[in-house]
């Protein structure tokens, strides 16, 4: 049964609507139309791309649709940039899938359609390479969006994605470990996959089902679960979490499903600051300035 919410993640589904996917080996032309793009020369961009889409090719296509879903160097008009992402979907670009699946979605420049969405995403996911379409699929079964509600099936490509390094994955599976759901609770699991996941920059920052796995492994530092309860390191995390624009109360699917913590980060940051020293404070500060996005290595468990 799904839940009954209405439409959680219409905000939230991503797309990339970036110009910077990957391009087949002979892309002269095309890497031309993005620094043309990148200078803000969209004269040049558009002329460039226009002679490869005359000659159907599925990226100048893709790149023409996010140009008018932008209004870059053209009147922003979805309807126009949903044309030529289908142009480009249809030729099994799986970015421009994944766009047509975000396109549904919301409504924009075509009729809000939770089924189509759906089928765009998965044409997109399984290919295999694809993890924001990935998570997008898995939203919809989460949430019961054009599709019936399926938690299983929406933690089957939590994890594809997780194993291709989204961060926004492996926040979720960080989640599923601490509350038990979906799987068996483990707060050391759940820690190592925040840790993953808090060491990179966030791929989902606009979504508020959750915490961000910053917040959320400055939670597990603070009560010492999953780990040594350290006050230093979790502001340094609490800090973090608020730098990366995680500071509103969570959103009602995220209560309703995992039981997401209402307090927002800089609450929590308040509440810890006043159980510590200020040589701890000035630590934790230090080492939230220090920080930079890096790789975590672990040894996986084979009992996982």
């Amino acid at each position: 049964m799904a839940v009954a919410l209405r439409n959680p993640f219409t905000a939230f589904a991503a797309a990339l609507w970036t110009l910077a996917s990957l391009l087949p080996a002979n892309a002269g032309d095309l890497e031309d139309a993005q620094t043309a793009i990148g200078a803000g020369d969209y004269v040049t961009a558009l002329r460039l791309l226009g002679t490869l889409a005359d000659q159907a090719n599925p990226y100048a296509e893709r790149i023409l649709g996010i140009m008018y879903v932008k209004g870059q160097g053209v009147p922003q008009d979805y309807a126009m940039g949903m044309r030529w992402l289908r142009l480009a979907a249809d030729r099994g670009q799986p970015d421009a899938q994944n766009e047509v699946g975000v396109l549904y979605q919301q409504g924009q420049g075509v009729e809000r359609n939770g089924a189509e969405a759906v089928k765009w995403f998965r044409r997109a996911a399984d290919q295999g390479g694809l993890a924001v379409a990935q998570n997008n699929l898995a939203d919809c079964y989460l949430a019961g969006l054009g599709v019936t509600q399926d938690l299983g099936e929406a933690f089957k490509w939590y994890r594809i994605a997780a194993d291709q390094s989204s961060s926004y994955a492996e926040n979720v599976l960080g989640v599923a470990y601490e509350r038990g759901f979906q799987v068996a609770q483990d707060d050391a699991e759940a820690f190592r996959w925040y840790r993953r996941a808090a060491n990179k920059i966030y791929d989902r920052p606009a979504n508020t089902w959750i915490h961000s796995p910053q917040y959320n492994i400055a939670a597990m530092y603070a009560s010492g679960r999953g780990t040594a309860q350290d006050f230093v390191r979790a502001l340094m995390w609490f800090n973090l979490a608020i730098a990366f624009g995680d500071t509103k109360p969570p959103a009602p699917l995220g209560i309703q499903l995992v039981d997401t913590p209402k307090y927002t980060a800089p609450e929590q940051r308040d509440r810890l600051m006043a159980l510590m020293t200020g040589a701890q404070i000035a630590e934790a500060e230090r080492l939230a300035q220090e920080w930079r996005p890096h790789p975590v290595v672990t040894i996986e468990s084979q009992a996982k």
